[in-house]
């Protein structure tokens, strides 16, 4: 084609793409005068009128909380932009979680981190350029927040949470603390202090060497077992249980108080996928010049940029729930496999003929299927003894009936280690029914509770069905 030609046809469609725009642009504007109500014909003024005022137009801040209003209802949102939350560690993990609770208008924001940011963690911050490297991390999120939050209270902490830090650190009340810590010392200090002074806390465990997203729960410590972090954080609270701090003795065991199992933490269930990076022969021979802090994070570990912020996200989704009256009930533990549950089904077959002479097949009374049976493990017992809470392995867990006198349907089937299923089935042999001890167990009322509570359930559903 002739070069004339070309530069005609160019500019042609830049001609006919720009007719297009204004059309477009000529077309909304009629639109929007025809209907001067419409949110987007709002004149916004800029973040720096605001910031410069100190204020902010309660219509513009409704507006903008609109679609968070329409979820949570009206006093939902009042009682989140009521609400003083603190995150500790504005990293991968921390900048995301205090990110989403600054667009989801939470009243007052303390942001407390001593580290600057750093050119590798670009990868995985929130909201930092490379113009913020070596500005501290809570100053540049305090700075993005005001851009688009300017109604929100951020309060910019430049410190390292200690044993000695963290009563100032956690003063004025806060509704609820996002730890975001990745050293376990610090954590457990800030988890100590946390207890002591009656906050509800949210742990994030590793998002470190992680690449499945689907295995992200939200659970309590305990059920956290394929976390080396959260391994090592259970071992020092223990250690702290028993008067230790930091391997020295205290006198006053000041963990003991500190109930492990009532610490809700957001963990992945995958196996670690990637290793810690080797120290060079530099770092070796100095560690301490090379970590933000002495004998802290020397060794890399590989994290890509969605998990820690999926992690982030998680938790600023479960606070805002929380703090908004609008709980929800986490999926826990991790979705057992097509094997165990074909497994637990045969074992609970074979229980159903050789105790209760029961075949399904033969005009008996129905069984769970593998889809009841997985939705009863994981969502009902957590995959622990309904006895003992305790977590064993697989094998060592069976399925029996609650009630000896009603079928072996899920709103009757009780978790428990082997021994336990077999001593159950003998007692309920006795009585017909019930367990004999039920009234003098606070556990088994518990329990007895909870199964009255899922035969309820049960016998409401217009179609029963726990696979959909």
């Amino acid at each position: 084609m002739d070069e004339r030609w070309r530069w005609a046809v160019g500019v042609g469609g830049v001609a006919v793409v720009s007719v297009a725009a204004v059309g477009w642009i000529g077309h909304c504007r009629d639109r929007d005068s025809a209907h001067p109500g419409r949110a987007d014909t709002i004149a916004v003024p800029s973040r720096r009128a605001a910031r410069a005022t100190g204020k902010d137009d309660p219509g513009l801040v409704a507006e903008q909380l609109s679609r968070n209003t329409l979820f949570l209802g009206e006093s939902g949102q009042r009682g989140l932009q009521a609400s003083f939350v603190v995150v500790v560690g504005l990293g991968g993990v921390g900048s995301h979680a205090a990110h989403m609770l600054a667009r989801s208008g939470i009243g007052r924001l303390r942001l407390v981190d001593f580290d600057n940011v750093s050119l590798s963690s670009l990868n995985r911050h929130a909201v930092a350029t490379r113009d913020d490297v070596g500005k501290p991390k809570v100053t540049v999120c305090a700075e993005r927040f005001a851009d688009f939050a300017p109604f929100v209270e951020v309060e910019a902490v430049v410190s390292m949470l200690t044993l000695e830090t963290a009563s100032a650190i956690l003063e004025g009340s806060p509704h609820y603390i996002v730890d975001c810590i990745d050293d376990v010392n610090t954590k457990a200090d800030l988890l100590d202090a946390a207890t002591a002074a009656g906050i509800p806390v949210l742990s994030v465990l590793g998002a470190g060497a992680k690449a499945d997203p689907t295995r992200v729960l939200i659970a309590d410590m305990a059920d956290a077992l394929k976390d080396p972090l959260a391994h090592k954080l259970r071992r020092e609270l223990r250690l702290r249980a028993d008067g230790q701090v930091h391997g020295a003795r205290v006198g006053d065991g000041r963990s003991r108080n500190l109930q492990r199992n009532t610490i809700k933490v957001i963990y992945s269930s995958e196996i670690p996928c990637a290793e810690l990076a080797q120290l060079d022969s530099d770092q070796r021979a100095d560690p301490n010049a090379f970590g933000a802090v002495a004998q802290m994070r020397l060794r890399t570990l590989p994290v890509l940029g969605p998990m820690p912020a999926i992690f982030g996200m998680m938790s600023a989704q479960f606070v805002i729930c929380e703090l908004a009256n609008r709980p929800f009930e986490p999926k826990r533990v991790e979705v057992i496999s097509d094997t165990f549950r074909r497994k637990l089904r045969i074992k609970l077959l074979q229980r159903e003929k050789a105790e209760f002479g029961n075949v399904p097949d033969r005009g008996g009374t129905p069984v769970a299927d593998e889809g009841e049976i997985a939705h009863v493990v994981e969502d009902v017992w957590f995959c622990r003894s309904a006895f003992n809470e305790s977590r064993k392995a697989f094998k060592g867990l069976a399925l029996t009936r609650w009630d000896r006198a009603k079928p072996a349907l899920p709103y009757n089937l009780v978790l428990l280690e082997v021994a336990e299923a077999d001593a159950h089935d003998k007692e309920t042999q006795a009585t017909g029914a019930l367990a004999a001890g039920l009234a003098d167990s606070q556990r088994l009322q518990f329990i007895h509770g909870r199964m009255v509570d899922l035969e309820r359930r049960h016998h409401a559903m217009p179609v029963h069905s726990y696979t959909q």
